[in-house]
């Protein structure tokens, strides 16, 4: 029975065989279950395993590719998985109350699906029409007893009786069929052939309603419920969803944030600028400042060296200032705890900030400020100052070992060249451990190896011409993975969480410009990684371009190439252009509008081709016409000509006078018209 049906007193729309809860008991058992289910699995997975599904959040094993993923094996590395998952087993584990209000709900759901099951046991199958069980009458009843028992329930049963009651309605309409299948003939006759006195009879299936809601006591409850969910529920979750959300832009960071730096960045902007300026942000502005941090902050600020004069005088921003710089420098020892803490949190919001500060700096087509955010961004991640050396990325390296390093005859002061060597011409490692050269040699097999290659073409053309659409083709391959790989997290035991490298690429003019023509952020962990990058032509001649790719996690590894072209001018190149025999035919096509007009105007446009069918035939048949009756008259002044032309030729013509005196001769002898009448 419908939700309308169950309502209406129309006597034309009978109801079905009696309100029946089992619909209702079904629908709502599968909702639980689909909710239940997934969700014990996921308590029973997390009390077996805690914290693993962090961990492989964070760690995971294989990209959206379906590559294994590649991780550092240093000691270093190793211990930060470790600590990942036993800190996510203690917060899994330190959540009590918050598993304990979980498992009651879980238990509730479960327990509500239990007296569903029983009620769905109890229920009868479906009911089909029983004129005897709805007089409630056994079938060997006598026409005495089908009266009776007609009359009985109708008294009780009338809508009369029972005005404000639609079941009473709906019985009352059911005792009335019962009735006449058992005393009409043909009511009779169809519900012996069809099992319905009305005859043969479709099936309906709506969803299930539980009985007390079509009771007529709980219709006040059910409004007050209704509009109680309607009208503060709903309102309020929006505006507690809006209150939240209303500081953040789309990509996580609070608007002000983004206003800031915009205001602040500008083309002069450096790295050494850039760690007040986080330390300005307005996640690190919301930061707590406690009274033991001023002790705390002057025994770090006498380690710290500052690269600048201080611009922002708020004691929140010079604590996060200072907390950044003693990390860039590597002062992790001189913190307190609370401190660590501190810093762990900034942290993690200088991934998106600094992820905002380059956008602003590609934005407005600078590129060496993006340069200098991008320099600051894996700063924070390796733990490197402003002029530290690229060397102490490496695992166990410190200033003792960079000197030998940069002396000798295989002196070494780039990361690439470093990493290059062969493990015997390798300087620093004679003080170490064989577990430290094995942290080193990890790290040299860990980092990506990349190999840059750029074309510049326009697509389907042999010559570039002023105008065109360009378009760069990049790729980048990590030689050092194999097939059936991806990078993993890049090897960083200062940062707080696992970070995956990503690689910009830019597009710049050449020198003196340095403009940010295009840009590309790559995430992509795979062995090989493609991108294009297009822009138009806007003049002829020599162009000198430089793709750049720098990667945002370690210090040492950017590349670039040169891009050299000629552009030439629309005269001097004569283009040939090629239309596929195919196209043509689709022009010939009538576009998806004029299809659906065609339709439309079919009738129209067809009364209009026969109106004009008609005159063109009316008009061939005037012409045709006319041509004949020409034609026939034609003939008659050729008939006439032939026989006046006989006429003359049998008489004889006259001559005509030549001088007066015969034309008076002529004129005397003639006889008067008299003359003539009378005779």
């Amino acid at each position: 029975m419908s939700f309308k049906d169950t309502f209406t007193k129309d006597d034309q729309k009978e109801g079905l065989l009696g309100y029946d809860d089992t619909a209702f008991y079904y629908f709502f058992s599968s909702v639980i279950v689909t909710v239940a289910v997934p969700w014990t699995c996921s308590t029973i997975y997390n009390a077996l395993f805690p914290g693993q599904a962090q961990v492989e959040k964070d760690f995971p094993t294989k990209s959206k590719a379906g590559s294994r993923y590649r991780y550092c094996s240093s000691s270093a590395m190793t211990d930060k998985v470790d600590q990942a998952r036993k800190s996510a087993r203690f917060a899994n584990a330190g959540s009590k109350a918050g598993s304990v209000i979980k498992l009651l709900v879980l238990v509730g759901l479960w327990m509500t699906l239990y007296l569903m099951y029983l009620q769905i046991g109890d229920a009868k199958e479906i009911k089909r029409f029983d004129p005897f069980e709805i007089l409630e009458i056994s079938p060997g009843a006598s026409a005495t007893e089908v009266k009776k028992a007609y009359r009985k329930l109708s008294l009780i049963y009338h809508p009369d009786k029972n005005p404000d009651d639609p079941l009473a309605a709906n019985r009352f309409m059911q005792i009335t069929k019962a009735h006449n299948a058992l005393t009409d003939e043909t009511a009779k006759a169809n519900f012996e052939k069809y099992g319905n006195p009305d005859g043969p009879q479709t099936s309906k299936v709506g969803i299930g309603l539980p009985r007390f809601l079509l009771e007529k006591d709980n219709h006040l409850i059910i409004l007050c419920l209704f509009f109680f969910l309607l009208l503060f529920v709903v309102p309020m979750a929006f505006i507690c969803y809006y209150q939240r959300t209303k500081n953040y832009a789309a990509n996580g960071v609070m608007i002000e944030t983004l206003q800031f730096m915009g205001y602040y960045i500008n083309e002069a902007t450096r790295l050494k600028n850039c760690p007040e300026l986080l330390a300005a942000s307005a996640e690190s502005r919301t930061m707590a400042l406690r009274p033991s941090d001023n002790q705390e902050l002057k025994t770090l600020g006498s380690q710290v060296t500052e690269h600048k004069k201080r611009q922002f005088k708020l004691p929140i921003i010079i604590k996060n200032d200072y907390l950044l710089l003693a990390h860039m420098q590597r002062l992790h020892g001189s913190m307190s705890a609370e401190l660590r803490a501190d810093l762990d949190e900034l942290l993690k919001h200088s991934l998106k900030i600094s992820q905002a500060m380059i956008e602003i700096a590609c934005m407005r087509e600078w590129f060496f400020t993006a340069q200098a955010m991008i320099e600051f961004r894996r700063s924070l991640i390796q733990g490197l100052d402003v002029k530290s050396s690229q060397l102490l990325q490496i695992p166990h390296f410190n200033e003792e070992i960079l000197k030998h390093c940069l002396k000798g005859k295989n002196a070494t002061s780039t990361l690439t060249d470093y990493l290059q060597k062969d493990p015997e011409q390798r300087k620093g490692l004679a003080t170490m451990t064989p577990d430290q050269i094995a942290d080193v040699e990890a790290f040299a097999t860990h980092v990506s190896n990349m190999e840059l290659k750029a074309i510049t073409e326009v697509e389907d053309e042999q010559e570039i011409v002023v105008g065109d659409i360009a378009t760069v083709s990049v790729q980048l391959t990590r030689r050092n993975l194999q097939e059936g790989e991806a990078m993993g997290p890049v090897h960083a035991p200062l940062f707080p969480e696992p970070k995956f490298e990503e690689w910009w690429i830019f597009l710049v003019e050449g020198a003196p410009n340095t403009r940010i023509i295009a840009f590309e952020r790559i995430r992509d962990t795979e062995r090989v990684v493609e991108t294009k990058m297009r822009f138009q032509i806007s003049r002829p001649g020599k162009h000198s371009l430089t793709v750049h790719a720098l990667c945002d996690s370690y210090v040492g590894l950017d590349q670039k190439v040169d891009l050299n072209f000629i552009a030439k001018t629309e005269n001097e190149v004569k283009r040939e252009i090629f239309v596929h025999p195919e196209d043509e035919d689709l022009d010939l096509q009538p576009t998806l509008f004029q299809q659906f007009m065609g339709e439309l105007g079919g009738d129209d446009d067809s009364e209009e081709e026969e109106d004009e069918e008609k005159k063109k035939k009316e008009k061939v048949e005037k012409l045709s016409d006319g041509k004949q009756q020409k034609a026939e008259s034609d003939d008659d002044k050729k008939d006439d000509s032939d026989s006046s032309g006989s006429e003359l030729k049998a008489i004889e013509p006259r001559k005509l006078p030549q001088d007066a005196s015969e034309s008076e001769k002529m004129t005397d002898s003639m006889p008067s018209s008299n003359q003539d009448e009378t005779a």
